[in-house]
């Protein structure tokens, strides 16, 4: 018998605990900038200032070089 199946003490396990599945690998957690109005942003090698978050929690807008690009929050920098 490997000594995975016993207690410290020796005693064998209760069949309860026998089986026991260890839970889901904690997620990891991704921590996002917030990005506020005027704020320098990198998108696709070019430098722009950031506009305004569209308010779907994936998209924002930028402006470079006077025009206004619609972006994923996540490809900005």
């Amino acid at each position: 018998m490997s000594g995975s199946s016993r207690l410290p003490a020796g005693e064998p396990r209760k069949a309860s605990q026998r089986r026991r599945r260890l839970g889901a690998a904690p997620s990891k957690v991704s921590v996002s900038r917030v990005w506020r109005p005027e704020d320098k942003v990198r998108w696709r090698d070019r430098v722009g200032d950031f506009e305004r978050d569209v308010g779907d929690g994936e998209h924002a807008e930028i402006m470079i070089s006077g025009r206004a690009y619609r972006v994923r929050l996540a490809d900005i920098a």
